[in-house]
């Protein structure tokens, strides 16, 4: 299997981020960051992080499955290697597309335990 080389970030869905944040800060001693634009904020774990996000971005996984986790994004090495090793186990990969200076994968939940995946690289 071509390289994955860690966890970037999980996007969390929350109706209500000020209490989202509240829940890391207060439970687990997390330091929250808040981005200006009101919708995400953001706690580190190692060279990861945990991204809470509400409005619009995530309605459509609250409507479909309640708030909680809705991707899981993973960096690889080189994101063609990834699809074509997926392709050779039988798995439509799906077509890469660039975006935010990345060639992302995005695989189909179905492949991956019901999770939103996305694979990406660095070299868009």
């Amino acid at each position: 299997m071509a390289t994955l080389k860690r966890l970037d970030h999980l996007d969390v869905a929350t109706s209500d981020l000020a209490d989202a944040a509240s829940i890391y800060e207060k439970n687990f001693g997390f330091k929250v960051v808040r981005a200006a634009d009101g919708q995400t904020a953001s706690l580190r774990i190692g060279d990861s992080d945990i991204r809470l996000v509400s409005g619009a971005q995530a309605a459509q996984a609250i409507a479909s499955s309640g708030e909680g986790m809705f991707a899981l994004w993973l960096e690889a090495e080189d994101v063609d290697a990834v699809a074509a090793a997926l392709r050779k186990s039988g798995i439509d990969a799906g077509a890469v597309r660039k975006e935010q200076g990345r060639r992302v994968l995005a695989i189909d939940p179905k492949h991956a335990n019901q999770v939103p995946l996305f694979i990406f690289d660095r070299k868009g």
